[in-house]
């Protein structure tokens, strides 16, 4: 009996170490391949942010007021396609039109007076002809005349000096001799009236010439004045129609309004103030802003993000697929900005506007990796948090 007891109690304890053998063995072989995971395996690392925003590729337009002033009509509405140059606001503008009308009329005016003013130089002219046409008339009939009174002349004095000659010779009267030398005298006289009258057709000729070409002239002097006047009236007239021209803001690009400010007539607009956006037509991005901790060395363009909509659970439509595109290189207002482009998810009607956070896989490290990054960030940060409390203490020491 003794040796049977013994026997049991042997077996008893042998079977209690390996027990106790395989109770070590599995914690050993759990923390072994927790170890193993903590080394080997790999989880993604993410860079998050909450200010994430769909937009157009195309930067959007967008529309301010020009000029101060009180609206007269507005045809704001959200949500409107619009076309470049289509006219979105009108501000009151009744003094500058009137300014307008009446430079107008004044300018009509002045064309009116060149257009009297070049009928008068064109009568004037055709006037000057007529005048010349009839001098020349009548200067051709006092040199035909001129011509005959030579040639009765040079006839007479012909005659004459041949009675003169017969007179000698006794061939013919005195009384004959006498008569010939009148007619002589009478037709030297009419050669000198002849000539004298070619004399006063050509200076009045001349006269009537220069008389007309004065009046041509001081009219051409008076349309040069007019016309200086025009181009001041034309300049003031495109001055004018550009301040009137500020009083209608029209859409500088083609697309959607994705943003309008409230108007109504008689609202009041200040220079400057954004009126609305216009949201061109075009691929759709998504513009992210991190802070700098997080993107600087970290986001790199070609990275993989996840884009979760805030008015589509990602429970529901799933996440949106996107790929870094760019990375700003310069702090604004205390972020980076980042540029993902789209993959599509047909269960997401996309459009620009639409908020929501994304997270950008930035690296791929082992657990323990990650824990060591934690760690070390966690006690840099309550090592600079007691040196920020010790020197703030230090004033009160001293």
């Amino acid at each position: 009996m003794p040796d049977l007891f013994r026997a049991t109690n042997q077996q008893i304890a042998r079977d209690r170490t390996r027990r106790q053998a395989l109770l070590l063995l599995i914690p050993m072989l759990l923390m072994m391949l927790w170890g193993a995971w903590m080394y080997l395996a790999r989880i993604s690392v993410y860079a998050s942010t909450d200010q994430a925003r769909v937009e157009v590729a195309q930067t959007a337009f967008i529309v301010q007021a020009p000029i101060s002033g009180r609206v007269v009509k507005s045809s704001l509405a959200l949500g409107d396609e619009v076309r470049h140059g289509s006219v979105l606001v009108e501000l009151e503008a009744e003094p500058q039109q009137l300014r307008v009308d009446q430079e107008k009329a004044h300018h009509e005016a002045l064309e009116m007076q060149v257009s009297n003013l070049r009928q008068q130089i064109a009568t004037e002219q055709g006037t000057l002809l007529s005048e010349r046409g009839a001098g020349d008339a009548t200067t051709q009939q006092a040199l035909a005349d001129l011509e005959k009174a030579q040639d009765a002349a040079e006839f007479s004095r012909k005659e004459a000096d041949q009675k003169a000659t017969l007179l000698q010779s006794g061939l013919t009267s005195k009384i004959d001799a006498e008569r010939a030398q009148v007619e002589f005298k009478e037709k030297s006289s009419d050669l000198s009236a002849a000539r004298q009258a070619v004399t006063k057709a050509r200076r009045q000729q001349a006269t009537q010439g220069g008389e007309r070409k004065l009046r041509i002239q001081a009219l051409n002097k008076q349309i040069s004045e007019i016309e200086g006047e025009l181009a001041a009236s034309n300049s003031t007239m495109e001055q004018l129609q550009h301040e009137l021209g500020a009083h209608q803001i029209v859409a500088s690009g083609d697309g959607r309004l994705g943003e309008v400010a409230p108007l109504r007539a008689g609202s009041f607009v200040r220079e400057g103030d954004r009126l609305a956006a216009i949201i061109p037509d075009g691929l759709l991005r998504v513009v992210a802003s991190f802070p700098p901790s997080e993107a600087i060395g970290r986001v790199r363009k070609g990275q993989k993000a996840w884009l979760r909509l805030d008015g589509f659970p990602a429970a529901e439509y799933g996440p949106i697929v996107a790929n870094v595109v760019s990375v700003g290189n310069e702090v604004r207002d205390g972020k980076v900005q980042v540029e993902l482009a789209l993959q599509p998810n047909p269960r997401i009607p996309l459009q620009h506007g639409l908020p929501g956070e994304l997270d950008v896989e930035v690296d791929r490290i082992s657990p323990a990796s990650y824990l060591l990054r934690k760690a070390g960030g966690y006690l840099a940060g309550a090592a600079e948090a007691a040196t920020s409390e010790v020197a703030s203490r230090e004033p009160y020491n001293h």
